[in-house]
């Protein structure tokens, strides 16, 4: 076989490649559009002692599966929650944000509040929310029901047990700010409440960067983090990981799943429910995530 010959057939076989893949990217994105998949994380933790069920959802971005949410609900409701976590951006994307789009968040906040109680913390789409109508959409929320956590913790009751459960948005290392000045901010209360607690803490931490970036990591102690915002790197590329991810960039080092901060500070990221503007999620189903909360056995 000539030299010509090898290059042309390796050519074909290269432009055959490529299709399969394309093929296989775009049969994907279809199954992803419509498809939830539900992850379950077991959480050992000292303090547990019952078992309880965290349902975890994030980054809907206005998304609706099925005839008014009823294929997200009926996915939710099967895993008998006993408390659910609404983790930010449940606005669609800023650029298309409408005071409408409020009936959207409070008629889901609502139909959950009926399956367990719901705590709801900030995404980057509520702050600009806020920031474009007011913060009264917040009192709202609350009036279904469900706990707002809002730069601030709270020691709650999930299934028996009780537990110290905060929100923040801000950044949880100095941020080009002196001590003094991060002693004085907000999020630096909720992560020292947290740090402090005599009940397992939970941060919810819509960005995982808020303690996962420059020395977050090492600055605190925190039983357990959820965080949401990198939609599990939008593409993931199988064997390989998140192709993208908003804040961190190409190739993030925190998209998705269970991970250990430091010797103690355990953080569990959900891809979330949605693609990320106008790209389609990839090899990336969308997620309802699940925190099986136990005892701690020694």
């Amino acid at each position: 076989m000539t030299t010509r010959r090898k290059l042309k057939i390796g050519v074909l076989a290269l432009g055959i490649l490529l299709l399969l893949c394309i093929i296989a990217a775009g049969i994907s994105a279809l199954v992803c559009f419509r498809t939830i998949k539900v992850t379950g994380y077991d959480v050992p933790m000292e303090g547990i002692q019952h078992p309880a069920k965290i349902v975890v959802l994030a980054d809907l971005h206005g998304k609706i599966y099925g005839d008014q949410n009823d294929v997200l609900y009926e996915k939710v409701r099967s895993q008998e929650p006993d408390a659910i976590v609404l983790l930010g951006d449940l606005f669609p994307s800023p650029a298309k944000m409408a005071q409408s789009d409020l009936d959207y968040v409070l008629d889901l906040t609502a139909d959950l509040q009926e399956m367990a109680q719901v705590y709801f913390a900030m995404g980057n789409h509520e702050t600009s929310y806020t920031l474009k109508y007011g913060d009264g959409w917040i009192s709202e929320i609350a009036a279904t029901g469900a706990m707002v956590l809002d730069e601030d913790w709270e020691n709650v009751e999930i299934g028996g047990n009780t537990i110290r459960l905060g929100g923040t948005m801000g950044h949880g290392f100095l941020y080009g700010r002196t001590l003094q000045e991060f002693k004085a901010a907000p999020e630096y209360h909720v992560l020292y409440g947290l740090e402090h607690s005599p009940y397992p803490a939970i941060l919810l931490s819509h960005m995982p960067d808020t303690v996962a970036l420059s020395d977050g990591k090492q600055r605190w102690h925190i039983d357990l983090v959820l965080s949401a915002h990198t939609h599990g790197g939008v593409i993931r590329i199988p064997g390989i990981g998140g192709l993208y991810a908003p804040m961190q960039g190409w190739w993030p080092p925190y998209d998705y799943g269970d991970m250990m901060l430091n010797e103690q500070m355990r953080m569990i990221i959900t891809s979330g429910l949605s693609g990320h503007d106008k790209v389609p999620r990839i090899f990336n189903l969308p997620e309802i995530c699940v925190i099986h909360l136990k005892p701690q056995t020694s």
